[in-house]
C-alpha cells in the first residue's frame, strides 16, 4: 500500500478529502471520525493537514478516495518507500 502525499500549494482546505474518508470509515459523513483532519487559519490561510493510523489507503477501493476526490489536485498516492515527502509544505 502507498500512502497519500499532500502538495500544500494546491490545497485549499476545502475539507472534501475529509469528508470521503469519514464515509469510507464510518458510512456516513462525519468529519470527526476522518482519519484525516484538516484545519485552515482564517487570519492567515495556512491549511494544516494530518493523517492517522485509522487509514487504511481504502483497501475495498480501486483507488483512495480522498485523492480520487480532490477537486485541487493537491493529493496523490506515493510508493511507500518513495524518498518524497509526506506533506510539502
Amino acid at each position: 500500500m502507498g500512502r497519500i502525499s499532500r502538495d500544500a500549494a494546491l490545497c485549499y482546505g476545502c475539507r472534501t478529502c475529509q469528508l470521503v474518508c469519514s464515509f469510507h470509515l464510518t458510512g456516513c459523513f462525519w468529519p470527526e471520525e476522518s482519519s484525516i483532519q484538516v484545519s485552515r487559519r482564517p487570519q492567515t490561510g495556512v491549511v494544516r493537514w494530518s493523517i492517522d493510523e485509522r487509514c487504511d489507503g481504502c483497501v475495498s477501493e480501486q483507488e483512495c478516495l480522498c485523492v480520487a476526490h480532490c477537486a485541487y489536485g493537491a493529493l496523490k498516492t506515493v510508493d511507500a518507500g518513495s524518498a518524497e515527502e509526506a506533506d510539502r509544505e
